[in-house]
């Protein structure tokens, strides 16, 4: 009798472990990973980044990259995560790797620049948004454009009066 009773309580941890992944323990982890797919934890990371649950959703892109490490939106989704956190030398690791899996990826370009310029990297904050305005440019996202073109305006103005002193 004993013996159902755990089966069935092993069947019921992974469904609790989708919808809440910090209240599992390690093992319970591994079932429901064998259960879902990469998509599925981004899509759970989405969730809880809406949510503004930042720690839940670094938790579930985690996840998500565990099964598939060239997953550059979960790379992306979790530096956003991590940026609006202040984890910023992670963040640009995220940033780093989904650039390295895309390099075309026109958001990361935006979101690494964001980070440099918390690290107070102003010159490596202009590269990296004039990399995203030719990418965003080169892919027809014109609003995106003309929103990295005022950003690097102001950036530049702000690299002038540095340079100057």
């Amino acid at each position: 009798m004993n013996f159902i009773y755990q089966a069935i309580t092993i069947v019921a941890i992974p469904l609790t472990i989708g919808i809440i992944p910090n209240a599992a323990s390690s093992h319970a982890s591994l079932v429901i990973i064998s259960q879902a797919s990469s998509t599925d934890f981004s899509r759970m990371g989405d969730d809880f980044f809406n949510n503004k649950d930042y720690k839940g959703a670094i938790e579930a892109y985690t996840q998500a990259i565990k099964l598939n490490p060239n997953f550059a939106e979960a790379h992306q989704s979790r530096c956003l995560s991590r940026l609006l956190i202040g984890d910023y030398p992670a963040a640009l690791v995220d940033c780093n790797n989904a650039i390295r899996i895309r390099p075309d990826y026109a958001d990361a370009y935006r979101v690494r620049g964001t980070i440099r310029l918390k690290l107070k990297d102003i010159r490596a904050t202009v590269a990296d948004w004039q990399t995203a305005a030719n990418l965003y440019n080169a892919q027809g996202d014109r609003e995106n454009f003309e929103y990295m073109m005022n950003r690097l305006k102001n950036v530049q103005q702000e690299l002038q009066r540095i340079q100057q002193r």
